[in-house]
């Protein structure tokens, strides 16, 4: 197995910043998380984060990019144990979910939610969201090309899974705790649709 390079002075300060970014937007909220603050949670300066990033924006797109790259690259990834179509969305399933349960996910949203109010943003939230759309029906696409040959009933299908996962996570929050046994019945209920969705004449 082959080690991965150790990262540059460069690169490792960038990533720091970047986590601690995404720890204070996830602890404190969007509109808490200053640049200031993320600084100090980097262990950096103002300087040291403009030089990096730029400004706010900067780093904002810099966290989407380590998001939708660590997504990306999960799905890319994801080979299936089995050749049957149900045991293999009931494993795509399990991947989403815990992609989706991260706290790295819910950062993302608010970040791209938030987006959008300010004018003088340069991150086009939509824009983002198209482009993450794009990639993920690229890679359902590679995963179930070999046994889905209906492509309006895959896209369908598609989008209701990553959607109803989407909506499972956001009903989770600290006073609504579902159990791991309810949410795997949830899961094996959508994997149930989603095949027949797909397998149907």
């Amino acid at each position: 197995m082959t080690k991965k390079p150790k990262p540059s002075k460069r690169e490792a300060t960038r990533e720091k910043v970047i986590q601690a970014a995404i720890h204070c937007i996830y602890r404190d909220g969007f509109n808490a998380a200053h640049t200031n603050r993320i600084a100090e949670e980097a262990g950096v300066s103002w300087g040291v984060l403009q030089y990096h990033f730029g400004d706010k924006d900067g780093l904002l797109q810099a966290v989407i990019d380590y998001i939708f790259d660590d997504f990306s690259n999960t799905l890319e990834e994801t080979t299936f144990d089995s050749k049957e179509l149900q045991p293999r969305i009931r494993q795509l399933i399990d991947v989403i979910w815990k992609l989706v349960s991260k706290k790295e996910y819910r950062v993302s949203i608010a970040i791209l939610r938030n987006a959008g109010k300010d004018e003088t943003s340069s991150i086009n939230g939509q824009k983002q969201l198209t482009r993450w759309a794009r990639k993920t029906s690229q890679l359902w696409h590679k995963l179930f090309e070999d046994t889905v040959k209906e492509p309006q009933q895959s896209d369908i299908a598609r989008h209701l899974l990553f959607a109803t996962l989407r909506g499972m996570v956001d009903e989770i929050n600290p006073r609504n705790v579902k159990t791991k046994k309810a949410i795997k019945l949830e899961c094996d209920a959508l994997s149930e649709a989603i095949t027949y969705l797909l397998t149907r004449s």
